[in-house]
């Protein structure tokens, strides 16, 4: 390993231009956008805070109130539009990218900080989440603001230190009302506690206070409102009373309970080679040291990362192994690499950090960009065919309900379609009748980009469909009468 200075020499403005360039370049290959899942329960949400205040929420998904509020600040500012989505989902990208950053700065220098922000700015588990709206990234940015928040801290009674720990605990408990899941990487203060390092005693009871703080304040909310202060952990904790492990299978690469998580990590388009570089990394920073500046926040990050892995991983019935789920553990990684890049003379650095970017790019450029493709297709239907009532799948019907009325239209209705009437169904499943207009599935954009260069012939065939049409194509069909 090359014992340079890890200071870097990159100029502040490039350095900014050129993570401001990795993150556009990440999120225009990534966009997916409107997903009419969670992002439609959030909508109204965010909705009713703004007709109707104060809302209490009457979902899981509504009870995130932080992010609700940020989501109808920009409703707010946008209007009801889906311009306000993408401010929403891209100031949380934002926000995260430029955390990862600074705290990798604190931790290992200015070269460290920079090098983490453009892998943290391509990482596909960060950029799928940048381009709707959602809690993850949000979530993510509170855990880690706290963890340095306690670092920093370390074993300080000052009063300086103490308003860390508190401010740090405020982050915590913002991150619990977010998502109740964060009680898991924070589960890893119990030990830090009896322990008494890298964080003083006192400083992780002032952690508590703050913590309590926002909790307490949440409660007495919902007591004030509704006479239950625990109502949104009696929602959270029965909004799924069982996952079916069949559901982790989607997109990861199992074996056996003992070893998925881990493969998870080491064998998944949203990480890429992350996990691998990281590791490789870490094994050479324990054999030649790991010169950081600051060490106390890595610490507290790496604690809370191990705890939030090993309880997911045991949790599988009620949390899948998604990967969103291991956000902490790949800000960790995220770091470790960074720390043992900027140490490589450029001859390596430059190779290795190219190599991983364009990783990142390329999971990026093979994921479907359309997955609600079928909705997509019925509302192009309803805009070419104003005129008529268009009949979908009834699941398609409720999804689309945001677009239509942001549209202003209201032609689309529950399938079966009248004898004689519109309805837009797959190829394979169409009710006989005239076929209007097909609706091809579109390639993903490594697809699209194979074909602008006529390279398709050079596809496996075994290839073709995920790359060239990852859904199946949709017609509009005039029925039989």
């Amino acid at each position: 390993m090359n014992p340079q200075q890890t200071k870097s020499s990159i100029n502040p403005i490039a350095g900014g231009l050129t993570v401001l360039l990795a993150m556009a370049l990440a999120v225009a290959i990534g966009w997916t956008g409107f997903m009419a899942s969670d992002d439609s329960l959030y909508f109204a949400g965010a909705d009713r805070w703004l007709r109707e205040p104060p809302f209490v929420g009457d979902n899981h998904w509504t009870t995130r109130f932080p992010l609700l509020w940020s989501f109808a600040a920009m409703l707010a500012v946008f209007g009801r539009n889906f311009v306000a989505f993408a401010a929403t989902a891209l100031l949380w990208y934002t926000v995260l990218i430029a955390l990862v950053g600074l705290f990798a700065a604190r931790v290992g220098g200015a070269r460290t900080g920079w090098i983490a922000a453009l892998i943290a700015a391509t990482l596909p588990v960060i950029v799928v989440n940048a381009t709707t709206v959602g809690v993850d990234l949000l979530e993510t940015a509170l855990l880690l603001g706290g963890a340095w928040l306690l670092g920093e801290a370390g074993h300080g009674a000052n009063r300086a230190a103490l308003i860390r720990g508190l401010v740090a605990g405020m982050c915590f408990g913002t991150a619990i009302v977010c998502r109740e899941t964060s009680l898991l990487a924070l589960l890893a203060m119990g030990p830090l506690f009896l322990i008494g390092r890298p964080v003083g005693r006192g400083v992780l009871i002032a952690a508590g206070v703050g913590l309590a703080l926002v909790l307490g304040g949440e409660a007495l909310f919902q007591w004030a409102l509704t006479g239950d202060p625990l109502r949104r952990y009696t929602i959270a904790f029965n909004h799924d009373s069982h996952i079916d492990r069949a559901a982790n299978h989607e997109g990861n690469f199992l074996l056996h309970p003992a070893v998925d998580p881990l493969l998870v990590l080491l064998i998944n388009d949203d990480f890429g080679l992350l996990f691998w570089i990281a590791g490789g990394g870490a094994i050479t920073l324990f054999r030649h040291g790991w010169r950081i500046s600051h060490a106390g926040p890595i610490i507290v990050l790496a604690a809370m990362a191990l705890a939030s892995f090993a309880l997911v991983a045991v949790l599988t019935e009620k949390l899948v192994l998604n990967p969103r789920y291991f956000m902490l553990p790949a800000i960790l990684a995220i770091v470790v690499a960074a720390l043992w890049l900027s140490h490589l003379a450029g001859r390596w650095l430059w190779p290795i950090l190219v190599g991983m970017l364009s990783i990142n790019l390329l999971m990026l450029s093979v994921g479907n960009a359309h997955p609600r493709w079928e909705m997509e297709a019925l509302i192009e239907a309803s805009k070419t065919h104003p005129a008529e009532v268009i009949s979908g799948d009834p699941v398609m019907v409720r999804r689309a309900k945001l677009p239509m009325e942001f549209a202003g239209r209201a032609n689309i209705k529950y399938a079966p379609a009248a004898a004689g009437k519109l309805v837009v169904a797959p190829i394979s499943t169409a009710p006989a009748g005239k076929v209007i207009t097909r609706y091809p599935s579109p390639p993903t954009r490594l697809g699209a980009g194979i074909d602008a260069l006529g390279l398709r012939r050079l596809v496996p065939g075994a290839l073709h469909r995920r790359m060239f049409a990852p859904n199946e194509t949709m017609v509009l069909v005039r029925t039989l009468g």
